[in-house]
């Protein structure tokens, strides 16, 4: 974790008196597409990824989640519908938490990309993360559809964990924005598949409390060696 989350967490205990709403943001299992660019494309869990699901509950059956809402593309209900059922819970799809939307770029790798859109790989390369796939989403656009969403929620949450099962451009973008880092660094946050990121926000703070904290570390309570 950055000594810039590690200060956060300390100003979040020091205020630990106060309301809390915390949102746990959980990336969907793993997809068909894994290895593409997987935007708003709507592919459904792999094989690989309906396993995990019984893990991925298990962690999860530690933080008693009050409500819980997903993105409204497949991979993310078809994660999210079996934690809900396993809680006794509804959940809430809503198109504000879907992945960044990559354009023409949807459903091509990297190098598929370099070749059929030499000059866009290359600019989005140098200008990395701002420049717009051809017919998708800027970087800009998904920063404020993120921000909004999680100020909704803080507003609006129960207390207690509100766990949102989303994508991992959503939630990388969501922990840069907290920890105001620079645009450029946001491929250094890891979000893996079924893991979780904790955000909290106290009076009119937010901090990042856990970060792409796996099924097996949620389980176990997590070993040092484990810990982001």
């Amino acid at each position: 974790m950055t000594s810039n989350a590690m200060t956060n967490r300390q100003s979040c205990d020091a205020l630990r008196g106060a309301a809390t709403s915390k949102i746990a943001l959980l990336r969907h299992a793993q997809t068909d597409l894994h290895g593409r660019f997987c935007g708003h494309s709507d592919p459904n869990l792999s094989i690989q990824g309906r396993q995990r699901i019984p893990s991925i509950i298990q962690s999860l059956s530690r933080m008693s989640p009050k409500e819980i809402y997903s993105s409204d593309l497949r991979r993310a209900i078809q994660t999210a519908e079996p934690i809900a059922k396993h809680f006794g819970l509804d959940y809430t799809p809503s198109r504000g938490f879907r992945e960044m939307n990559f354009g023409s770029w949807e459903g091509l790798t990297w190098k598929e990309v370099e070749l059929q859109y030499p000059e866009d790989a290359r600019a989005w390369a140098e200008l990395f993360p701002h420049h717009r796939p051809p017919g998708g989403e800027s970087f800009s656009e998904l920063q404020t559809r993120v921000s909004r969403q999680l100020e909704q929620l803080a507003t609006t949450a129960e207390l207690g964990c509100t766990l949102v099962i989303t994508h991992a451009g959503f939630i990388r973008t969501a922990v840069a924005w907290v920890l105001r880092m620079p645009d450029e660094s946001i491929s250094r946050i890891g979000q893996n598949y079924g893991a979780v990121t904790i955000l909290e926000k106290t009076r009119q703070q937010w901090v990042v409390a856990a970060l792409n904290v796996t099924a097996s570390c949620l389980a176990s309570g997590a070993s040092k060696e484990d810990r982001p």
